[in-house]
């Protein structure tokens, strides 16, 4: 849809233009940008009581950190996963060679020298 705007002063203008030019983006982009901000600062109650400007960093900001919080959440589970895997290879390595030794035969140091191996290998 397009929309036309009117009467913008002067200076409002230029500033807009400004900001386009440092953000490396035009000023359309930046305009449309500007109105999705608002539109959105009027959806919250609680960041409705605030100035629109304010609105808008509020929403702003709360955009990032949930951008930043997804990656987190990405990284924790791909660290999981890796958990998981060794673990399991871990298991299967001593079950093994506990299976293949004789009762109380295994000692701790052969447990750490099992799980060094274990390590390398995952590296």
């Amino acid at each position: 849809m397009d929309i036309k705007i009117r009467n913008v002063p002067t200076q409002v203008a230029n500033e807009i233009d400004k900001i386009a030019k440092d953000e490396g983006i035009s000023q359309n982009t930046l305009y449309n940008k500007i109105i999705s901000d608002y539109v959105k600062s009027r959806d919250d109650f609680v960041v409705n009581i605030l100035p629109p400007i304010v609105r808008a960093l509020v929403n702003q900001e709360l955009d990032r950190l949930s951008e930043g919080a997804n990656s987190t959440i990405n990284n924790v589970y791909i660290a999981a996963q890796k958990m998981i895997n060794t673990t399991e290879k871990i298991e299967n390595l001593l079950t093994e060679t506990i299976t293949n030794s004789e009762e109380n035969s295994i000692t701790n140091e052969e447990i750490l020298r099992i799980l060094e191996i274990s390590d390398k290998e995952n590296s």
